[in-house]
């Protein structure tokens, strides 16, 4: 007896949307790192222009020093692989470190080269919200703003110059993680709403599955079953297509579906597709159209029975077997495929004999683009 699974289960659980979260997170924290070292070049290279024309800059060649060890830390940094070392402890402490020196190099430019090298704040501190999380982007957010309080006692700025310096690097701050906030938001919505679709295209698989299944369960013996098999090959064949769509988003492979398909047959079925991707809605009536010829093929023609699919401009799906299958009257299930092509991917199909005593039959549609 066929086993028969419930048509309902718990929906996803919280810790999935968490792990989901999580991911968006560390691909956004990644881009974020990866973007702050092409930002620490540029910066490089404008400190580097400064120092050699700047007037009043004290003990230059040691500012000079420290900003090609910084090009030597940049350069680490863009070797390490962050997306993986990230959510190590072994990543964090590489993140520590560039933190620390970023804060340091950046004191160390307004002490001795005067404030206006106070503007790279701007880049670093909402680099350093932004690539931090939990307590490490508060505890570093501290450090950065007694830094920047220390440096403004030893620089010779005025208390309200100095007071909007630093409320403008905090504003960039708060900015820079709100944006980052709400772009993670829409991030997990749009990965909620893929993972609910292939949720649902794993429980309409099972569904249809369980219905081949209980309408089985009443087939009579003989010949009179036939049109019970047919029925419930139909129904698999879209389960497959919602199987390959729960593995794979929304698009099916070609190929894939027809393997699917062809395996299912009772008789040996060669498959011989190129790879290629169709919606889902076009993959259904695909799915339908070769799952109604194969069975046209065994049942009415001879082995062996080959399956090709072809794309270009159009897509051909060809059917042929040994012989016998040009039924002298098209049957509903031929009529269902002529309807499918024409109708449904507004192709054309025919069923014909060929050279060999062979019976070919075949579906022609556009590819869509």
């Amino acid at each position: 007896m066929p086993r028969v699974g419930l048509l309902w289960s718990r929906p996803a659980g919280s810790g999935e949307g968490a792990r989901v979260a999580d991911v968006g997170e560390l691909g956004f924290r990644t881009a974020a790192v990866q973007a702050g070292y092409w930002l620490g070049w540029a910066s490089i290279v404008v400190v580097l222009a400064d120092l050699s024309i700047g007037v009043g800059v004290r003990h230059r060649w040691l500012l000079v020093g420290a900003t090609l060890a910084a090009a030597v830390g940049n350069t680490v940094a863009m070797v390490v692989p962050w997306r993986e070392w990230l959510a190590t402890r072994r990543g964090r402490a590489l993140l520590d470190a560039w933190c620390g020196g970023l804060i340091a190099f950046v004191a160390l430019l307004v002490v001795n080269g005067g404030s206006n090298f106070s503007l790279l704040l701007f880049l670093a501190v909402p680099f350093i919200a932004v690539v931090q999380r939990g307590w490490r982007r508060g505890m570093w957010l501290l450090v950065a703003a007694g830094t920047c309080t220390l440096v403004a006692m030893l620089v010779p700025l005025s208390a309200g110059a100095t007071a909007m310096r630093l409320s403008l690097v905090a504003v960039a701050a708060a900015v820079a993680l709100v944006l980052m906030h709400a772009v993670l938001r829409e991030a997990a919505s749009a990965d909620a709403a893929r993972l609910l679709a292939r949720e649902a295209d794993h429980r309409i698989k099972n569904d249809l599955q369980t219905v081949a299944d209980l309408l089985l369960l009443d087939r009579p013996d003989g010949l009179e079953g036939a049109r019970f098999d047919e029925t419930a090959g139909r129904i698999r064949s879209i389960a497959a297509v919602h199987r390959l769509l729960s593995d794979s988003g929304n698009s099916v492979d070609g190929a894939s579906l027809l393997s699917s398909i062809a395996a299912s047959a009772p008789v040996p079925v060669t498959v011989d597709a190129e790879a290629g991707m169709f919606d889902a809605a076009t993959a259904q009536k695909l799915g339908l159209v070769a799952n109604e010829l194969i069975t046209n093929a065994f049942r009415h023609g001879a082995s062996p029975i080959v399956v090709r699919l072809r794309r270009g401009a159009q897509t051909s799906l060809t059917v042929e077997d040994g012989g016998g299958g040009v039924e002298a009257e098209a049957g509903f299930g031929l009529e269902l495929v002529r309807s499918l092509v024409e109708r449904g991917l507004d192709g054309r199909f025919e069923l014909r004999a060929v050279h060999g005593n062979r019976t070919r039959a075949e579906a022609v549609f556009a590819t869509a683009q």
